[in-house]
């Protein structure tokens, strides 16, 4: 009751009520930061994972030299590996690709039509290919088909350095692809510079035969990638190079996983801002209610008692903050996509560019860990900060604060 009552202003002391609740409304203000940021940060980084990985294998098995031979037994192995999903060979080569007096480079990934679902999924114009046929047929990237000027049903030269001997030297092997499908994988990196293909048509182009580049692992759990890749040295015959996905990306994730740490550190300085305003406002409080605290202390307060109206005073402005905080922050992390969505709309302003930031949107994934640390470290600070304004009133002597009284 005395917390509550201390908390609300009377005429004479309007200021020092406003600081304090002020200081409640800077610790909102911080988590709700603290919880929207973090959660844009990890879903941008489970927004580009899962879009590397929509393309790309979760593990990826290749030979002791530049092709594979005699690979079915592998492909039958890794198949076999507790947790797989599927495996599939796979060739891949780089070209460069033109039409008209348009020219790109690319990556050309020759895949087995039947096992190529993940691909298929994002054909956005025209059909993906078929094993019905001439096997020149490709479908490219949303990105690079409109710098090449390209629509479905056009034709797309492609020239490989992997060529034949000539008197004059080594010469490239050009070919004439339709284009019978565009897709649209949401990863700009993957948009402007792939290129698929069946798999027999990338291995006449560059004349390998029946080699291939390597395997294509998937896997029913991502994160256990590691361990999948662990077993597959096991069992594959010596020379076998296998790497997962979180290998291959290791730098990256781990600077996304650095930068959000970073960020969580800076923007808690926030709250700790609006901890110092609280401690400052408490003593101000101390400071206005000498009287009052010498009074209670004259007809019998003890000392653990005063001590115990501010420590609840301090947790009362720091629990509705942090509970503030927390409430705004979830609600605005879960409808923050659709609210830039709209925002853009309205304003023809796009916030994320595809070609600089990977993705095309800005994604939230709340992280129940992170919120719940939080919510804990706000309240802990609020609560440590308390103690010396509580210390401060009950160390007010009533002989001293009364003698003019």
């Amino acid at each position: 009751m005395l917390a509550r009552r201390y908390l609300r202003s009377s005429r004479s002391e309007r200021f020092v009520s406003l600081i304090s609740w002020s200081s409640g409304i800077g610790i909102a203000i911080g988590v709700m930061t603290l919880i929207v940021v973090l959660s844009v940060m990890n879903g941008a980084a489970v927004e580009i994972r899962d879009k590397i990985l929509g393309f790309s294998s979760h593990v990826d098995i290749q030979g002791p030299g530049e092709s594979l031979h005699d690979w079915q037994s592998w492909v039958d192995t890794a198949g076999s590996l507790e947790g797989v999903v599927r495996a599939a060979p796979y060739v891949s080569a780089q070209v460069l690709a033109s039409a008209g007096s348009r020219a790109v480079g690319a990556m050309l990934k020759g895949v087995d039509v039947a096992d190529s679902d993940e691909i298929a999924d994002h054909i956005v114009q025209g059909r993906f290919i078929n094993a019905e046929g001439s096997p020149f047929q490709v479908v490219l990237g949303k990105d690079l088909a409109r710098k090449l000027g390209l629509q479905v049903g056009d034709k797309v030269r492609l020239m490989s350095p992997s060529g034949g001997i000539s008197p004059s030297g080594a010469t490239p092997r050009m070919r004439a692809f339709d284009l019978v499908g565009i897709f649209d994988s949401g990863f700009y990196e993957y948009d402007i510079g792939m290129i698929v293909t069946p798999l027999t048509a990338v291995q006449r182009l560059n004349r390998m035969g029946d080699g291939i580049t390597g395997i294509e692992v998937f896997i029913r759990d991502k994160d256990q990638a590691s361990a999948v890749a662990a077993l597959a040295r096991e069992q594959l015959p010596p020379g076998a190079w296998v790497t997962d996905w979180q290998h291959r990306h290791r730098s990256f994730f781990r600077a996304l996983k650095t930068e959000r740490v970073a960020m969580g550190i800076i923007l808690s300085l926030i709250v700790m801002v609006a901890v110092f305003n609280m401690v400052a406002s408490l003593v101000m409080v101390v400071m206005e209610r000498r009287k009052e605290i010498a009074i209670l202390k004259t007809v019998g307060a003890t000392h653990a008692s005063v001590m115990r109206v501010f420590l609840l005073m301090g947790c009362l402005l720091s629990g509705i903050g942090t509970m503030l905080g927390a409430t705004l922050g979830l609600l605005l992390s879960w409808k923050l996509s659709d609210m830039l969505a709209w925002v853009e709309g309205v304003t023809g302003v796009q916030f994320m560019s595809s070609d600089v930031y990977f993705i095309d949107h800005v994604p939230s994934v709340i992280d129940p860990v992170a919120v719940t640390m939080i919510i804990v470290a706000s309240l802990l600070m609020g609560l440590l900060a308390t103690f010396y304004p509580a210390w401060r009133a009950a160390s007010v002597p009533p002989a001293e604060a009364l003698r003019y009284e």
